[in-house]
């Protein structure tokens, strides 16, 4: 049998991935944790704590166990639905891109994979992308850790490389080398994230959460208020193209 529902703070995980939520100081902070407290704000909860896990294994072992009531940008998969809420709405659309030198922007472009013919592809080994790319036939060159594609790119070891856009960008900002990159459209891979419920949860706010959830999300993608949330970390976009959320 359930237990009863509790009144107290709503707790909400993640795991640690800037610019979406990261430590900083003594405050976590992201595009997720603000736009999550637009989402509180609107439905006037004061009572809540943000907590970053150490792995994912443990974020959804706390989610099927009840530990955590909401669990931050996940994808949909069938075995996680067995144990988890997912709305309607997607807050985010996270993708995948090719990224080159802003110098090559005029020799360089993708719309297909045989377009790249020619070029050297830089990849990390422990990454899958999609099946598409490492059966192309393309010259690609592995290389262990995601986070040397950029300098490499930069010292034209390679002519162009996938990376996770909005993560990708936000470490070029910070690095202050963003202006020497280039993303190109359209992605190669692109996924919907929700922000989920634990069907353990015993919050006491839960089904009037979910009620009005969607529609607060909704209304955010309408006005305009989750691009400059995002647009606050990353900068503005100038992308006709470029959409955040469903």
């Amino acid at each position: 049998m359930p237990g009863p529902l509790l009144a107290r703070p709503l707790i909400i995980e993640g795991l640690s991935e800037a610019p979406l939520k990261w430590q900083d100081g003594a405050n976590i902070r992201g595009i997720d944790i603000d736009i999550m407290k637009a989402v509180l704000a609107e439905m006037q909860i004061s009572e809540f704590e943000f907590r970053l896990v150490p792995s994912g294994n443990r974020l959804l072992y706390n989610a099927r166990s009840g530990a955590s009531d909401i669990v931050l940008s996940l994808s949909q998969s069938p075995e996680r639905k067995e144990f988890l809420d997912y709305p309607e709405e997607a807050h985010l659309l996270l993708d995948w891109r090719f990224a080159i030198r802003k110098a090559d922007h005029d020799r360089i472009s993708f719309n297909e994979f045989s377009d790249l013919a020619g070029l050297h592809i830089g990849a990390a080994a422990s990454f899958s992308y999609t099946p598409a790319f490492w059966e192309s036939g393309l010259d690609i060159e592995t290389v262990a850790k995601n986070n040397l594609l950029i300098p490499m790119l930069l010292r034209r070891r390679f002519d162009i490389v996938p990376l996770n856009y909005m993560t990708s960008l936000y470490e070029a900002r910070q690095a202050g080398v963003a202006d020497e990159l280039l993303f190109l459209y359209p992605p190669i891979r692109q996924a919907a994230y929700y922000n989920v419920w634990s069907k353990a949860s015993r919050y006491r706010g839960k089904q009037a959460f979910q009620k009005r959830y969607d529609a607060i999300i909704r209304k955010m993608q309408q006005d305009g208020s989750i691009a400059a949330i995002i647009e606050s970390y990353l900068g503005p976009q100038n992308d006709p193209k470029q959409r955040y959320s469903q």
